[in-house]
Parts: structure tokens; sequence; C-alpha cells
């Protein structure tokens, strides 16, 4: 469990077990949201990328990843723009941050 997210999520609720069950619920979300991210962008679906975008974000930032909430921003900006070669980008960065929960 990544330790920023433990302290926040402690903080929180001050019991381990509704801790765990959160964060677990925080990384099962992430991978259909990602994968939702790759499609959208696939097929040109900017609002359907902004939806997912948004999602993780707030994922993100009631599990205290702060880390993963700022790049999700990112991401939201990257499509609003529609820049496909910034969003691509950001969402292999967010793919990364995923392997270090």
């Amino acid at each position: 469990m990544k330790e920023c997210c433990k302290t926040y999520l402690f903080g929180q609720f001050g019991d381990e077990e509704i801790v765990a069950e959160i964060y677990g619920e925080y990384v099962s979300s992430l991978s259909a949201k990602l994968a939702e991210c790759d499609a959208a962008l696939a097929s040109g679906d900017w609002v359907a990328l902004d939806r997912a975008a948004h999602a993780i974000k707030g994922n993100a930032l009631a599990a205290g990843d702060t880390d993963m909430a700022e790049n999700a921003i990112a991401l939201r900006s990257a499509g609003k723009l529609q820049d496909s070669e910034n969003a691509a980008t950001i969402i292999q960065v967010l793919k990364k941050l995923s392997t270090l929960l």
C-alpha cells in the first residue's frame, strides 16, 4: 500500500480493516478506468476520456493518491485540447503509477 494513501485513509477512518477495503477498491477500479482511457483515446471519444479521467481523479483523491490525481487532471486537460499525443503519454504515466500501488 502506498504510504501516502495509508496515512490519508487511516487519518480519515482510523481503522486498518476499512483502510484496506477502501484501498483495495481503489486499486481494483483503476485497471478498468485505464482500459476505458485507452479505448476512448483509440476511438477519439474525448467525452469518454474525460469521464474516465475524472473518475480516476476522484478515486485517487478519495484514497489520498495525489500523484495519480494530478496526472488524471493533466489527462483531462489534454483531452479538452484533443491532444492525442499528450493524452497517450499521460495514460502511460498513469499505468506506471498504477503498478506502484
